[in-house]
């Protein structure tokens, strides 16, 4: 008697501590959204290579913008994270500002225009721009967090609150991080440097950036499947297996901005 009132209460425990995980194994193989994630991928990478696409001016930009703008909003619409519709709500409005800093050259002269000296701080119009992507994005990802928690906060039903709360600063997270690809048309074209001293410690780091942001790719492909298999999605979600497809692009957006800026540093060398 004493054993099955154990085994009763471990199996409780369980369920309990385990909200956050699936109850049911996935129909849908994971294999769909590894295809999905390839595509995705490969669209982005495309449109990157395609000639003038790496000026902020370009009528050609605007097909990566329109690009990371489309997996902001269809992540709204097939998000499998349980954040509801204000967590959507705030990640889409997050994302936008995203693109917004992303493509604003003006906003780099905003930041750091007024600091002396200004040689010391940027000294490319790359440098600038990605520069200032950071900074606007750093503040959108703090404000992410304090909306949030004030948010749960506001709730009169606090239950499940880590796992809401974790869950709308990960569809936040994942909104801003994808505006870092709009500098992927400047990353890819970025190894055209000049023929100077450096030339081939420039290409040198280009390629190594580049390595980088493949690796990082495929490292957040095989966690995904970790968090596919376990994690559960919202219920009643559309077609939940892409959006955990799309979660891995999204947040390598942020690599892609960062090795963005580190060559644009080394070009100015």
């Amino acid at each position: 008697m004493q054993g099955a009132q154990s085994a009763q209460t471990t199996q409780t425990e369980v369920v309990t501590q385990g909200l956050d995980y699936r109850r049911v194994a996935p129909v849908i193989p994971f294999s769909r959204a590894g295809w999905a994630q390839v595509g995705m991928y490969a669209i982005l990478v495309a449109l990157a290579c395609i000639p003038g696409s790496n000026a902020a001016s370009s009528a050609t930009s605007s097909l990566m913008s329109f690009a990371v703008g489309l997996l902001v909003m269809l992540f709204a619409f097939f998000t499998p994270l349980r954040d509801g519709i204000p967590g959507r709500v705030i990640g889409v409005i997050l994302g936008l500002l995203g693109m917004i800093f992303a493509s604003t050259p003006l906003l780099g002269e905003l930041v750091f225009g007024m600091a002396p000296p200004k040689e010391a701080i940027v000294a490319s119009p790359g440098t600038l721009a990605v520069s200032a992507w950071f900074a606007g994005a750093g503040a959108l990802l703090v404000t992410l967090v304090v909306v949030s928690f004030g948010r749960q906060m506001a709730r009169l039903d606090r239950s499940n609150l880590i796992v809401q709360l974790s869950h709308m600063i990960m569809d936040g997270a994942c909104t801003v991080l994808c505006s870092g690809w709009c500098f992927l048309p400047m990353l890819l074209q970025g190894f055209n440097v000049s023929k100077t001293e450096n030339a081939n410690g420039q290409l040198w780091v280009w390629l190594l950036c580049v390595i980088a942001v493949v690796a990082f790719a495929v490292v957040l492909g095989f966690m995904d499947r970790l968090w596919y298999r376990d994690a559960q999605p919202l219920e009643g979600a559309q077609a939940p297996w892409f959006g955990f497809a799309m979660m891995p692009v999204m947040i390598t957006g942020g690599l892609v901005a960062l090795a963005t800026l580190i060559v644009q540093m080394t070009l100015t060398v």
